[in-house]
Formats: C-alpha cells, sequence, structure tokens
C-alpha cells in the first residue's frame, strides 16, 4: 500500500472519534435536559389547587395532563386519561370533588366535570348548554360547596349552580369574564375579573359594581384563601386585599405573567403560575411573604 495513504489513516480515524465523541457528549446533554425532574411536558397550566386534607400536596391541571407535587417536589402525572383541564378548582374542605371543565382528548367540550380521587380518573357532572359549557374561569364557594359559578368560554354568559350541578340558572356577566372567586364567608359576594378591571356582586351575580382601584385594568387571576383576596393583574402584578378590594398590597413575584394562584395558610406558602417572557409555563412557590421564590416546574429546555 502506498505510504501516502497509510500515513492517512490514523487521521481519519483520528477525526471519526472526535466526531463520534462529540455526538455522543451532545446527545447525553440532550438527555439530561430531557430528565431534568423540574422540566416538565405540559403546554399550558389552567390552575393550582391544595388538597384539603394534605397540604403538602399541590395540585396542577394543565392542557392536556393533570399533575401533584409533594412538598415543593417535582410534578407526577396523575390523570390516567388526557383532557384539557380548564377553570380548576380544589375544595377548601374534605369530601368535596376537585372540579374542572374544558375538553377531551377526543374533542368538543366536557362540560363540568369532576374527580374524587386527586385527579386520577374523572367524570361529568353536567353539561349544562347544548354544546356543553366550556368554562374557562370558574369559582365553587367554601361556605357553601354547592354553589358553583362558571364563565363559558363561547360569549353564551355565566352560569350558577346552587345544587352542585343538577340545576343551572344563567346570569349577568359585567364584562368577558377571566377569573372568578367567591367570597369564603358569603356566597353571594362574588369578584370577577375581566379585560377592565375587577368587579364585585353582592347578590349572587345577579348585578355587579367596579372596584375604582382596579379600574380598566387587565385581571389575569383572582383567589381567596380563609380571609385574603389575591389578585394577578397587568399593571400591578400581584397583590393581595384583606378589605374585599378596597385597598391593595403589592407582593414582590417571580418574573411572571402570573395566570394562577393557589395559597396554603396552613403552611404559609403561597403558589403561582403562570409564562414568562419567553414563553415558558413554569411554577413556582414562596415561604417567606414573597422575599424568594423557589422552582416547581417548567417546561423551558423543552
Amino acid at each position: 500500500m502506498n505510504g501516502k495513504y497509510l500515513i492517512l489513516i490514523p487521521i481519519v480515524l483520528a477525526i471519526v472519534g472526535i466526531v463520534v465523541y462529540s455526538a455522543v457528549i451532545n446527545n447525553e446533554h440532550k438527555v439530561s435536559k430531557a430528565q431534568d425532574s423540574r422540566t416538565i411536558f405540559w403546554r399550558h397550566i389552567h390552575g393550582l389547587g391544595i388538597d384539603p386534607t394534605n397540604h403538602n400536596i399541590l395540585y396542577i391541571a394543565t392542557h392536556g395532563d393533570f399533575y401533584q407535587s409533594v412538598n415543593g417536589g417535582p410534578p407526577i402525572k396523575v390523570d390516567e386519561q388526557r383532557a384539557d383541564y380548564m377553570a380548576f378548582n380544589a375544595p377548601a374542605d374534605s369530601g368535596v370533588p376537585l372540579y374542572a371543565s374544558g375538553h377531551p382528548s377526543t374533542g368538543g367540550n366536557t362540560g363540568l366535570i369532576k374527580s374524587t380521587n386527586g385527579g386520577k380518573t374523572w367524570e361529568s357532572v353536567a353539561t349544562v348548554l347544548d354544546p356543553p359549557v366550556d368554562f374557562h374561569a370558574m369559582a365553587v364557594s367554601q361556605s357553601d360547596p354547592s354553589v358553583i359559578i362558571g364563565f363559558d368560554s363561547e360569549g353564551r354568559g355565566i352560569f350558577k349552580t346552587m345544587d352542585g350541578g343538577k340545576t343551572w340558572e344563567r346570569s349577568e356577566n359585567p364584562d368577558v369574564v377571566t377569573a372568578l372567586t367567591i367570597s369564603p364567608n358569603d356566597s353571594q359576594v362574588i369578584f370577577a375579573g375581566t379585560g377592565k378591571g375587577i368587579f364585585q356582586s353582592n347578590d349572587g351575580a345577579k348585578s355587579w359594581i367596579k372596584l375604582e382601584q382596579y379600574n380598566g385594568i387587565l385581571v389575569f387571576a383572582l383567589t381567596f384563601d380563609e380571609k385574603i383576596l389575591y389578585a394577578s393583574t397587568g399593571q400591578f402584578g400581584l397583590s393581595r386585599s384583606t378589605d374585599l378590594g378596597n385597598t391593595w398590597e403589592k407582593i414582590n413575584s417571580p418574573k411572571l405573567t402570573i395566570t394562577s394562584i393557589a395559597v396554603d395558610s396552613q403552611n404559609n406558602i403561597l403558589y403561582v403560575a403562570g409564562y414568562s417572557s419567553g414563553g415558558y409555563q413554569e411554577i413556582y412557590k414562596t415561604t417567606n411573604d414573597g422575599k424568594s421564590w423557589d422552582l416547581i416546574g417548567t417546561n423551558k429546555e423543552l
């Protein structure tokens, strides 16, 4: 064999070795990202909630799957059949189901659905309308869980049940509703977030008045804990009110547009979910009133 070719053989082998090694390293880097326990294959996060019997369990409703995070750990998928869990609500007391709305994996709308086993399986409660409603905002009363109110995203209005979903009546809506919550002490006192601010009803959604403090401001989320009203808005970010929305206090928050809020008063933990400036869907928690935040889950790097 020509000596010139003998000299080229080890050079070629060395080049091949470098290419193979680089491919392996790159592949291992990709795998390590995919196996990152905080990196979750979810799309949109639709709601958060605390288990009433075990406050260490955080429920996470998303577009496609339902998760649990235990003690702030990585979210784990628990639902047996995929669905789009919109307008998710977790109860304040044991013995009350988890509620959601949205879309089954087969398409269409689910109407109102419930789970009595922590989100593993779900069953229909009511279609409400024909075709079924698609609640994108919903609230369940803490003082009377048989009272449920939801806003149909297809523009058919606000619907309310006072018997756990057996019968429904249409109520007035102040505008296109983005968030709903009910006072923990009075099921007649309801707050609605809209693109024009926060509205309050004192008669079970028959009539509404606008809160002047947030007049004209886009509202992303509203929720109550045992007595405090929390809000996320486009202008002020995360804030809370101890006097039913008359005055507000801003809370330091992670760099998210917060679309879901859950409060664990028992353990002094505040959870928030939303999307970052890069569009990533993320969940954080704080145990020190917003001074610092810890990541629960993200779809960044997917």
